[in-house]
């Protein structure tokens, strides 16, 4: 199968989060399955410097934006025989130091660039004459991509039936801007409409994507029931309960050949769950390098997050003055609202022989706080479905997660009857509720050969790309075998 995937971003070119992985991961493992993929992402600042041999396609697009038409420059890059990336440049646009925005907040012309990305989508197709049996789109970025090809582009030659899949990864983000950027599509006012774009009195290119895609997926079963809701729908519930039929949660993956401790090229030490002493050097060096006047004994705390309100950073700092009382560690790297940078440090400045605290972001020390930690926080107001806790079960850290979209699903609660479980969860969103769950883990830590053995079990959890991109390839037939009736009950009307 000839699959497009269209991101706002991708490892190893461009990342602002999480979504890069995942790009990352299923277009891999698609191709394993003998796939052939093209993704197609902004060309960036990030990706004119990332170290991979990037060509010039020598052909350019013109995109009309409103009344006026912009120029896209074409790149590409092949990773495999099978995987290649397409980049559509327009400096003006996408040379920024970030993808999105800034620390203080979004690019204010935000729809201006990612409507401008969509629309290249397309016309990137036409004019290079390209064929895939199945688009997959994802996030608010791309919402508009649909919609482009089912209405200006739907008769164009390489667009013209083309089955689309979009992928939701949060709703919390959807891309919701002022009614008069509508003229930035080029679309008749016909189409801002509730039953399309139309949202509150605002453009929506989240909402565009979820009425026109073929099929909707999203990243976990237990996310997909929650956005049925008002609590979790952010208003989109309605679009998604009308949609129920074709909506699916599919839970990401983990690369493997990158987040694995027995050869993880940024650790001290490697180790697995036959031999895990090599955990415990990673734990010396994690606590040397925060400088933490702790014992190996003492349990240690990590964290690796965004710092927004949605992670739970409240009940975290909420906590903080009982984990030190009980010397615990935490150590902590994450950067974002500048509230929660500033109580943080405040944190480290006040307690900084047990509080840790890195504002920023590194692969690296992303990788040594999952190794060197004993247990890993995650208390999400609501979680899609995350990742980190996934990577922390391979390194044998154990995840204390808010039992919401995919922390639920991936986490099984200990059991101390029977020994079996790989963390411990709970429901309400609190601080004693994160406390008694923090206070469960730290009984079991006392008993080392019990601990050992819930360390031991969480390794031995599968969650491997393969099994997504199976799922996925499910779902790419699902999305062709209904564009093909729908086709042909157009056909049959028509004639």
């Amino acid at each position: 199968m000839r699959i497009l995937i269209v991101s706002p971003e991708a490892n190893p070119f461009a990342r602002a989060g999480a979504l890069a992985e995942v790009i990352y991961g299923l277009s891999r493992a698609l191709t394993q399955e003998g796939h052939q993929v093209t993704v197609v992402i902004p060309y960036y600042r990030q990706v004119k410097d990332a170290k991979f041999k990037i060509a010039p396609v020598g052909r350019t697009l013109s995109v009309p934006l409103s009344i006026k038409t912009l120029t896209a420059d074409l790149y590409v890059a092949w990773l495999t025989p099978d995987l290649n990336f397409y980049f559509i440049g327009q400096d003006s646009l996408f040379d920024r130091e970030g993808l999105y925005g800034t620390p203080y907040g979004d690019y204010q012309d935000n729809a201006e660039r990612f409507i401008f990305f969509s629309r290249a989508v397309p016309e990137l197709l036409k004019t290079l004459e390209l064929e895939f049996d199945v688009c997959h789109c994802h996030e608010w970025q791309t919402g508009m991509v649909p919609v482009y090809l089912r209405t200006l582009y739907q008769n164009t030659p390489y667009c013209q039936g083309l089955p689309i899949v979009y992928t939701v990864h949060n709703v919390g983000y959807q891309g919701i801007f002022w009614h008069y950027d509508m003229a930035l599509t080029g679309l008749g006012w016909e189409y801002f409409t509730p039953k399309l774009l139309e949202f509150y009195g605002k453009i929506n290119l989240e909402k565009g994507g979820l009425i026109t895609a073929d099929i909707i997926t999203t990243v976990s079963r237990t996310y997909r029931q929650e956005i049925l809701t008002p609590e979790f729908g952010f208003g989109l519930e309605g679009v998604f309960q009308e949609r129920a039929d074709d909506l699916y949660g599919i839970l990401n993956g983990v690369d493997y050949d990158s987040w694995d401790p027995a050869h993880d090229q940024f650790l001290p030490a490697l180790y697995d769950a036959n031999d895990l002493s090599g955990k415990e050097v990673c734990k010396r060096e994690l606590l040397q390098y925060f400088g933490l006047d702790l014992t190996l004994q003492q349990p240690l705390v990590g964290m690796t997050t965004r710092l927004n309100e949605r992670k739970g950073l409240d009940l975290v700092h909420a906590i903080m003055p009982q984990l030190v009382a009980a010397n615990v560690g935490f150590v902590l790297q994450g950067t974002g609202e500048e509230r929660y940078q500033y109580a943080f440090t405040e944190l480290h400045n006040r307690y900084p022989q047990t509080v840790g605290v890195e504002i920023g972001y590194s692969v690296a020390l992303a990788h040594r706080i999952i190794a060197g930690s004993d247990i890993f926080l995650m208390p999400s107001r609501y979680e899609p479905c995350g990742l980190d806790q996934l990577y922390c079960l391979r390194y044998g850290t154990i995840p204390v997660v808010r039992a919401v979209g995919g922390l639920s699903e991936t986490i099984e609660e200990y059991d101390p009857a029977t020994g079996k479980g790989t963390g411990f969860k709970f429901v309400k969103f609190g601080a004693d509720e994160l406390m008694a769950a923090v206070n469960r883990a730290l009984t079991l830590y006392k008993d080392a050969t019990a601990w050992a053995n819930l360390r031991r079990q969480a390794m031995q959890q599968e969650f491997s790309w393969r099994q997504a991109a199976l799922q996925y390839l499910e779902i790419y037939e699902k999305a062709r075998q209904k564009r093909r009736t729908l086709e042909s009950r157009a056909s049959s009307h028509a004639s």
